[in-house]
């Protein structure tokens, strides 16, 4: 098995997905990839360190493919939402989890600098959603609609990993389409 630093953001992240940063461990992250813990620890000086660039990693994800569109200046606002808001709504079917959300609460306990990767990611986003609501809400009420939409989004993402219904999601896509 692939023993580089790549790899092992993705073992792990699919790790943290399933049982949660605190749970897994860096044997179970060994187990996954065939190494030992010191091998690990050879990339990674320790789990935080591994935890923040898990976390790195999801949010190179979301600029790299989900908010792609959303940045396009050759588009519409409105082309510029609904292309964010397909890529939304894909990743989130595939994955079953906003990775990010899940990490939170461990985050908020164990690193500081996890804790406001998170929360700059999230902030960023609530921001280029309001960019693109502006020009038709003004800035206070695109503010608003796009914190509210993000927080629908992840409220779907929620139901869908509980439930197993991506209809919540789909619906919530649809009406923030609508905003445009």
């Amino acid at each position: 098995m692939k023993t580089d630093p790549s790899n092992l953001i993705e073992v792990s992240l699919s790790l943290f997905r399933s049982k949660g940063y605190r749970r897994t461990s860096m044997a179970d992250i060994g187990r996954a990839t065939g190494l030992l813990k010191g091998s690990i620890y050879h990339h990674f000086p320790n789990k935080e360190r591994l935890l923040i660039e898990v976390i790195q990693h999801v949010i190179g994800l979301f600029e790299d493919g989900v908010f792609t569109e959303a940045r396009r200046p050759d588009l519409t606002e409105k082309q510029r939402l609904d292309g964010m808001i397909d890529a939304v709504e894909s990743y989130y079917i595939q994955h079953r989890v906003c990775a990010l959300v899940h990490l939170w609460p461990d985050a908020l306990q164990e690193s500081a600098e996890a804790r406001e990767l998170i929360q700059k990611f999230f902030r960023d986003w609530r921001d280029l959603v309001s960019d693109l609501l502006k020009p038709k809400y003004g800035q206070a009420e695109a503010h608003r609609l796009a914190t509210d939409a993000l927080a629908r989004i992840e409220g779907a993402v929620i139901w869908l990993q509980i439930v197993g219904e991506e209809q919540a999601l789909k619906q919530c896509s649809e009406e923030i389409r609508k905003l445009l």
